[in-house]
């Protein structure tokens, strides 16, 4: 999936959230974060076998994988038949690339890091609406306190506090700046102004 499939998905989803009165923006971004998780995957994937972004950038290895069968049984966990790549991105990128971006951008990033815990814990509430989920939501975007708590769909709706965004605007931003990031790197300064 190429950084163009997933602004198109973005596009497609946003579109049916506005549509026709539906402001369904909680089904939307599960939707989007379901391909954003596949972009990942994907680049994950083509970084760690040598391959160049759509952009031409391919970050510079330690660890050299001379096929897909190979990269498998590096990445694959016992008994199972597939791969769950964010956390194999989290626990092994840093030690696959020299300047990962993947850590970086998502897991070390002061402000990238909070927000992609947050995409997560919103996607997490809206696929289980379990009591678990819905703690880490509550910890994740509002501020630990249950009083606070939203359903997604409203939370999604309202306005980022200190600018005139609603949080689903937002996190879409996040989204497009990371996957941008991802495909050709900048340095921190830029990347601090990109979430501005």
């Amino acid at each position: 999936m190429t950084s163009t499939e997933l602004h198109t998905e973005i596009e497609k989803w946003t579109h049916w959230a506005e549509i026709n009165g539906n402001r369904r923006y909680d089904i939307a971004l599960f939707k989007i974060w379901i391909q954003f998780e596949k972009f990942l995957s994907e680049l994950f994937r083509t970084y760690t076998l040598g391959g160049n972004s759509e952009a031409g950038y391919c970050p510079e290895r330690m660890i050299t994988f001379q096929n897909e069968t190979q990269l498998n049984a590096f990445i694959k966990s016992e008994n199972r038949t597939y791969v769950d790549y964010l956390p194999v991105i989290e626990r092994l990128s840093k030690y696959i690339f020299r300047n990962d971006p993947f850590s970086k951008i998502i897991f070390e990033h002061a402000i990238y890091h909070q927000d992609y815990l947050g995409l997560m814990a919103l996607r997490n509430y809206i696929a289980h609406e379990s009591g678990e989920s819905k703690k880490k939501l509550i910890r994740q975007c509002f501020g630990n306190l249950e009083e606070n708590f939203k359903e997604p769909n409203d939370y999604l709706r309202s306005i980022k506090r200190g600018t005139s965004k609603s949080y689903y605007s937002y996190y879409i931003e996040v989204i497009e700046n990371i996957v941008e990031y991802l495909i050709e790197p900048f340095d921190d300064e830029q990347s601090s102004e990109a979430q501005s």
